[in-house]
């Protein structure tokens, strides 16, 4: 795929970071517009915006260091990355370092060195900073930055929950654009699969390398058939999430905003939706996350899946509250 949009090493442009930052952008127009129709300010929407996208960004990372497997990687990668050495594909002994960067890091910023025969990575005590290489968990993402609105709105003095109805299809669209991402960086890849919309995810990719690990004969015999080298065929799971977004997010967006029968039955419909979507998925998916029995995600989906419950379910009978464009009380001024 396409993990680099433009640039090399330190000045590349990450296909996944760029896909985050248009659907931000989106979002943030989105949650604007429904902000003017309904009256609010939109500079505080905007505002609001920002806020979030850096609570979204520092939740994500935080939940991936934490919650991936990945915490005692980074620890070591600073205190002593001889804990992280590897050898080649293949349980291969290496003779210099770059066979190292080739095998291990495709060439990116991420330097190795060859001792004793097995690759070692140079030390970086602030790769767990650079949150635009990837590795950002969305759950942590989302948690975070529902606190923070939550915090925000009741400074503002605004409905929360009308706030939500809101944000969801804004936030539903962003979610199928970091998948888009996800898919262009080839990570979050899924299991292997013999139907016909498998995916070949390119050399040195996270799912080639997570194959070369686990699948290293089939990976060389799919190499001695093909002449080339790619990862085994795999789900798309990123786009099937990306696919089930962008219906959830239709569906809020022109269906749901223009009949709301009571404030939070959008958010609540996201909660119930995504998380079903979400915990399904991860059946799917293959690459290295935490979690014992189901996923981290799995476990993170029940119990929003039950707070949408608990939103919706009490409301049923209420009278009808304004929405979108057809609601124009100033509650900002």
């Amino acid at each position: 795929m396409y993990p680099t949009l433009i640039g090399e090493g330190a000045w590349a442009l990450p296909s996944y970071f760029t896909m985050l930052m248009i659907g931000f952008f989106v979002g943030a127009m989105l949650l604007r517009h429904e902000a003017m129709c309904r009256g609010w300010s939109p500079v505080r929407i905007i505002d609001l915006s920002f806020v979030l996208f850096v609570a979204a960004i520092v939740g994500a990372r935080v939940a991936h260091v934490l919650f991936d497997g990945f915490l005692m990687d980074y620890v070591h990668l600073c205190t002593d990355p001889a804990q992280l050495a590897k050898t080649l594909p293949g349980g291969g002994m290496c003779q210099t370092s770059a066979q190292c960067l080739s095998a291990q890091n495709a060439g990116h910023d991420i330097g190795a060195v060859c001792q004793e025969g097995v690759c070692i990575p140079e030390r970086d005590c602030f790769r767990v900073l650079m949150f635009w290489a990837g590795g950002l968990t969305y759950y942590g993402g989302f948690i975070l930055a529902l606190v923070t609105a939550w915090f925000f709105a009741r400074r503002m003095k605004w409905p929360f929950l009308e706030l939500s109805d809101m944000a969801a299809p804004a936030i539903a669209l962003g979610l199928a654009f970091g998948r888009l991402g996800c898919f262009l960086a080839s990570c979050c890849f899924g299991k292997l699969t013999n139907m016909p919309w498998g995916v070949h995810f390119p050399v040195h990719s996270d799912a080639w390398k997570h194959h070369r690990e686990h699948f290293y004969e089939a990976l060389q015999a799919q190499h001695a058939h093909t002449g080339e080298w790619m990862s085994l065929a795999v789900h798309p799971t990123q786009l099937y999430e990306l696919f089930g977004a962008l219906a959830i997010f239709a569906f809020l967006w022109f269906y749901r905003r223009k009949r709301l029968a009571y404030p939070g039955q959008s958010i609540a419909f996201l909660l119930i939706a995504y998380g079903i979507l979400r915990f399904i998925i991860e059946f799917f998916r293959d690459d290295e996350r935490g979690g014992y029995i189901l996923s981290t995600s799995q476990w993170i989906s029940l119990p929003l899946i039950i707070l949408g419950v608990v939103i919706a379910w009490p409301k049923r009978k209420m009278t009808q509250a304004p929405s979108g464009c057809e609601a124009k009380k100033s509650i900002d001024n």
